[in-house]
């Protein structure tokens, strides 16, 4: 009997920390978006490497969710070329400053809490969406935004964002390296 108890009671401490602490990381992602840092050439380029495999990941996934979900290799398709396009407007909003022998980057703000905001709705929707499919048994939308394939073209454009904004910003810093005289490539 007690854990019968127990049980409810440590899936209601969960949500309950989940519910307060989703909007707090959300708010701390708003605030130190925006902030100041330093382009570590060996930090930026894992960064590249580590997105370009969640997306080669990310691309497989939707292959293989194209056969029960129509559409959803087109979505996933729009949405990272929508990201893509994302990634060319942050680091144009990027402000740069170089230094003697580090390059400092400050992300725009505004950006970062426009992706943010997008994360939450991500997050609510998809939240809904599998309430409404598993306790009032309604079918998920067929098509739109809040489809499957919609939820993934939201995930594709985070994906397609950084996977842009990693390769300028490793390109800005190679080329910082270059110009400093730290590069130790060959020529």
């Amino acid at each position: 009997m007690p854990l019968l108890i127990a049980l409810p009671l440590g899936v209601l401490v969960f949500v309950a920390i989940v519910l307060l602490l989703l909007p707090l990381s959300l708010w701390q992602r708003v605030r130190s978006g925006g902030a100041r840092r330093q382009a570590w050439p060996w930090l930026v380029t894992l960064n590249f490497w580590a997105t370009l495999a969640s997306t080669l990941g990310f691309a497989l996934f939707a292959t293989i969710a194209s056969a029960w979900w129509p559409a959803a290799w087109l979505y996933a398709v729009i949405g990272w070329l929508a990201g893509v396009l994302l990634g060319v407007l942050g680091h144009a909003l990027t402000r740069f400053e170089s230094g003697p022998q580090a390059l400092f980057y400050t992300p725009s703000t505004w950006l970062v809490a426009l992706l943010t905001l997008m994360i939450a709705v991500w997050l609510v929707a998809g939240l809904v969406q599998g309430w409404q499919a598993s306790v009032n048994g309604v079918p998920w939308p067929a098509s739109g935004w809040l489809s499957h394939a919609g939820l993934l073209a939201m995930a594709a454009v985070l994906l397609g964002y950084a996977l842009m904004y990693a390769a300028l910003l490793r390109r800005k810093v190679r080329h910082h390296l270059r110009y400093r005289g730290f590069d130790r490539s060959p020529r």
